[in-house]
């Protein structure tokens, strides 16, 4: 991977920054719809007030689509790049408007949300820029609501690919692995497209132990 792509994609800034994070908008549409509605939004009763939470929310478009689906009460979207903070409010600017959209920068190593406030934490191709992913799953335990999921949607490229070698997992068992080694339970994967679905849940809070 090309160093200059890898920073874009680490902290995306700039007139670069801005036209990556609409272009991954473009690109990513499509696919992140798909997940989230077959895969993710089912996980908890429809019928709730989900709170949904997604990491590293780049330019908003997940965040956009989550706060279309039924049964979401409130989406939380949180980057360490002000250009994308910038940039997903506007693309979600309504909803920011209304109360159902909150946008922050923040550091998903010290996550500016109260512990046990939502039911879904996301995390969209984005964890291979995470410097510290035990660290960051100790915080997502901390925010998820106890039963809360957790759920990893990432590039599944093939090996001896340019990408193989940067990403942070290279199969669906280093995956299940780095979950349940950090506690969490009902680990799975499943394949979509090219793209990998991780998912694990937080324990109920009469045993986890954050």
């Amino acid at each position: 991977m090309g160093k200059s792509l890898e920073t874009v994609g680490s902290k995306p800034i700039g007139l670069k920054g801005l036209i990556a994070g609409r272009l991954m908008n473009v690109i990513h549409s499509r696919l992140y719809k798909d997940v989230i509605h077959k895969y993710i939004v089912t996980m908890r009763d429809k019928s709730e007030n989900l709170e949904v939470l997604d990491l590293g929310c780049g330019g908003g478009i997940a965040v956009k689509i989550f706060s279309q689906c039924s049964g979401v009460n409130k989406v939380y979207g949180i980057d360490y790049s002000s250009e994308m903070v910038s940039l997903s409010q506007s693309v979600n600017q309504k909803c920011v408007k209304a109360g159902l959209v909150e946008i922050v920068e923040g550091d998903v190593m010290d996550m500016p949300l109260k512990a046990s406030s939502v039911d879904i934490v996301t995390a969209f191709d984005t964890i291979n820029f995470w410097p510290d992913h035990n660290k960051a799953f100790v915080e997502v335990k901390r925010v998820l609501k106890s039963e809360g999921w957790f759920v990893i949607v990432n590039a599944y490229p093939k090996e001896g690919s340019r990408w193989y070698d940067f990403v942070k997992y290279k199969d669906e068992y280093q995956y299940k692995n780095a979950l349940t080694s950090s506690g969490f339970i009902n680990v799975e994967a499943v394949f979509e497209k090219n793209s990998i679905i991780v998912y694990g849940q937080k324990q109920s809070c009469s045993t986890c132990t954050i």
